[in-house]
């Protein structure tokens, strides 16, 4: 399934292999994905990493209920500088629709997630045609998270159960960051950790949750979870 995911996106963005198949590439991409090491895959490192990067330039909106899970973790380079990842999750919808990565964390970037989600709540609204009434964050209780209230923005301290769908998100970068021994190459910066993240909650959101191509003006529905 991941593999033909990969296929229906090489289609939009008009990927054709010039020395490999398309088929070839895909199935790489999807082992890539699932955990394998650049290095093992039937595609030299380069070329498979080159195809990886192509599909961060996708551009998508996923359905929004106004219910949303935020958190934050952090992820580690080589040289044991750290960089925090930002997700947003749609409790009911369960796509993720915004993410970013920051050196720290602030109420600023609270207010930065506000803005974002801001312009994704009216895509999704434009596409889907769902009218959100009222929107609340849920989050652990970190102190950046005080912002919501200077903001006045509803929010909720939960730890559990709704909340965990932000978890459950960073549950699967993990586990794919667990085969790169959990940091991104030496030579990695904030705009290709960004990049190959752009990449990851693309095909996540596919898998999880109807996802527009803004560009193609198509919907990807796979759903493979009943979380």
């Amino acid at each position: 399934m991941l593999t033909q995911v990969i296929l229906i996106l090489m289609e939009y963005i008009n990927l054709k292999p010039r020395f490999y198949s398309r088929e070839t590439v895909a199935s790489a991409l999807a082992n890539y994905v699932s955990g394998l090491s650049s290095w093992k895959a039937v595609l030299p490192h380069s070329t498979l990493l080159y195809y990886h990067r192509r599909l961060s330039y996708v551009k998508y909106a996923v359905p929004l209920s106004g219910i949303h899970a935020i958190d934050e973790t952090k992820v580690r380079l080589t040289n044991g500088q750290y960089y925090y990842v930002w997700i947003v999750r749609d409790v009911k919808t369960k796509g993720i629709p915004f993410f970013m990565v920051t050196s720290v964390r602030s109420g600023v970037h609270v207010l930065v997630v506000l803005v974002n989600m801001s312009r994704a709540e009216e895509v999704a609204r434009r596409i889907f045609k769902v009218r959100v009434d009222k929107v609340i964050y849920l989050h652990d209780g970190a102190a950046a998270y005080n912002a919501f209230s200077w903001l006045n923005v509803e929010h909720e301290k939960v730890m559990f159960n709704e909340r965990d769908y932000a978890e459950q998100g960073f549950r699967s970068l993990k586990h794919r960051l667990a085969s790169m021994d959990f940091h991104f190459p030496w030579n990695s910066n904030k705009f290709t950790i960004t990049r190959w993240l752009s990449t990851f909650f693309l095909i996540y959101n596919i898998l999880y949750t109807p996802t527009y191509l803004l560009d193609k003006g198509v919907i990807i529905n796979v759903n493979i979870s009943n979380e």
